[in-house]
Order: C-alpha cells, then structure tokens, then sequence
C-alpha cells in the first residue's frame, strides 16, 4: 500500500513565487496507527515505504498532495499480526498493495496550516479524509554542513476502517483507526536519497 501522508512545502521569497514540487524524504516521513484491542490497549504499527509529492504556493497557501504507502511494509513488532494485516482478511496486498492519498485542499487560519482535506484510496475504496495540522513549519536547515529548504509536520486523522471495507474482528479490534503522519519534504531536487 502506498498512501497515506501528508506534508507541505516551503515558499522561496518573491514577489509572487511560483508553486513548487516538492517530493517527501523517506527517510523522515512515515505513517503510524493504532486502534483499540478490546478497549483495554491499543494495537500500534507503522508503515515504512512512503513515496509522495507535494505543489505548494507559499504566497497563497494553496498546495496539491499526492502520496502513496506501500501497504507490504506494515510493521507492528509481531510478524504473525503483520502477515494478517497483509491478508485478504484486512488490506489484501496481493489486490491491493498500496493506500493513496490526493488532497488538495490546504485550510490556514492566520497564516497557518490547520489541516489538509482530499481523498484517501484503500481497500479499493475512496472516501474523503481530513487531517489535522499539529504542527507544521518550513525553512533552511543544516545537517552535516549541508544546507536546504524544509518542510515538516505533524498531522492526524481518525477514519473508520469499516468505511473501507475491512470489518474483520469488529468490535474486538476498533472500527476508528488513528493515523499519525509524520512528514518532511524539500523541493524536488535536492531531497536526499
């Protein structure tokens, strides 16, 4: 599966600048989840191959996501538990394998990102989704001498995975599912590989 995540991007000072592509840093950008387990615990894992873009205005605060989660790399501490989210009883990889999410609506309040609204593809169904901005802010920053543009947050969103047809377990194992994107990405040509 690859969907989920979100993120958006820094503006480089004008007068009217331009929207720029930015891609996601894999290696800072990642989806965690959890839901309830016989609401006594959570059960908690991650997804670890993430691929996305973003097109941001800086001056307008108007942007365009596009990011896809490799659902194969589900990772929860317990390979039997991963090997059954993998099955046809929850995401069913083999049909398919990967989650996406398109959003482009970007909603500031006082020059702010507050939260990303658009679509989110999984289970081969679409519904639409809303993520909360926790926090968020773009800049230059160095690391190992080495100096670039970006932008990173943090964002969350509740969706039912009834929704999207995965009822397996109910209501054992909670319908709301808790999604924690964590992201970072800088223009296009200089994200690290």
């Amino acid at each position: 599966m690859r969907a989920l995540v979100l993120v958006a991007a820094i503006g480089i000072p004008a007068a009217h600048a331009a929207p720029v592509e930015y891609t996601l840093d894999p290696a800072h950008t990642t989806v965690y989840f959890s839901a309830s387990h016989f609401e006594r615990s959570s059960v908690r894992g991650r997804f670890g191959k993430i691929d996305g873009r973003l097109l941001y205005d800086a001056d307008s605060g108007a942007g365009a996501l596009d990011v896809t989660v490799d659902l194969g790399s589900v990772d929860t501490g317990n390979r039997t538990l991963d090997g059954v989210l993998r099955s046809a009883q929850f995401f069913d990889i083999a049909e398919h394998p990967v989650a996406r999410l398109r959003a482009d609506r970007f909603l500031t309040e006082a020059g702010r990102l507050t939260a990303v609204e658009g679509e989110l593809t999984l289970h081969g169904v679409t519904r639409p989704v809303r993520l909360l901005a926790e926090r968020f802010r773009c800049g230059e920053v160095t690391l190992f001498g080495v100096r670039r543009q970006v932008c990173g947050g943090d964002f969350r969103a509740e969706v039912p995975r009834s929704a999207f047809g995965m009822t397996r377990f109910l209501p054992e194992v909670g319908d709301i599912v808790t999604l924690q994107v964590a992201v970072e990405a800088s223009p296009a040509a200089s994200v690290p590989r």
